[in-house]
């Protein structure tokens, strides 16, 4: 899954030189939560609803800050984030959550050649790992290697060679390093699948089947 699947594309962008207290009526019209500020075709910041709430706090006009006094007057330069941490189209959604989740922000811009493609935001990925696991018309197996094993065949060749079409493989580390994985494909050998995954080390933990006709079962 790359991000340029899942990224928004029609970006709100805010110029240095605009007033705060006019990027934040933006937000609320746009019902955005973050923006990149451009020079040019240059992404030089990033801004948040966050940064501009934290200088025009409703009522409260001025905030210290490292250059001074920062008033209803301050401009959207001042209050950015200059420390840009940036994604490119082609790099893995996995690896954005990581990045998101190790600096601890809630969106990054998409640079093609220093060209802003567009912004992947915590809600992007959200939306993406739901639809990853939504058994729809499909059917979902959550398993787990088996107490004690290592390591076992891999699980989308056992559905394949049973003639299933495989839609989705996520797999999750759970607290404690153990993985658990989820499979969504369609198919109707259910009964035969599970028994293969059991056969080769797995621990069939919950099985969806919303395939026209089917009905669901927990696992034994």
């Amino acid at each position: 899954m790359l991000v340029r699947h899942f990224m928004t594309r029609h970006v709100v962008t805010l110029k240095e030189g605009l007033r705060c207290r006019e990027a934040l009526q933006m937000f609320k019209e746009k019902q955005i939560r973050r923006a990149p500020v451009v020079r040019g075709d240059k992404v030089v910041g990033m801004i948040s609803l966050v940064d501009l709430l934290r200088i025009l706090p409703g009522s409260v006009g001025e905030l210290n800050t490292r250059s001074g006094m920062v008033n209803e007057a301050s401009i959207v330069g001042q209050v950015m984030s200059t420390r840009l941490v940036t994604l490119h189209p082609e790099e893995h959604l996995e690896d954005a959550a990581r990045k998101m989740l190790s600096h601890k922000i809630g969106g990054m811009p998409v640079l093609l050649d220093g060209k802003l493609e567009g912004v992947l935001t915590e809600s992007d990925i959200f939306r993406a790992f739901v639809g990853m696991t939504d058994s729809s018309g499909e059917l979902r197996i959550t398993f787990a290697l088996q107490s004690g094993r290592k390591e076992a065949p891999d699980p989308i060749l056992i559905a394949l060679r049973l003639s299933f079409h495989v839609r989705g493989y996520l797999v999750h580390e759970r607290p404690g390093g153990e993985e658990l994985a989820i499979l969504r494909l369609t198919g109707h050998k259910k009964d035969e699948l599970v028994e293969a995954l059991v056969q080769s080390g797995y621990a069939v933990i919950e099985i969806v089947d919303a395939q026209p006709g089917a009905s669901d079962r927990p696992a034994a």
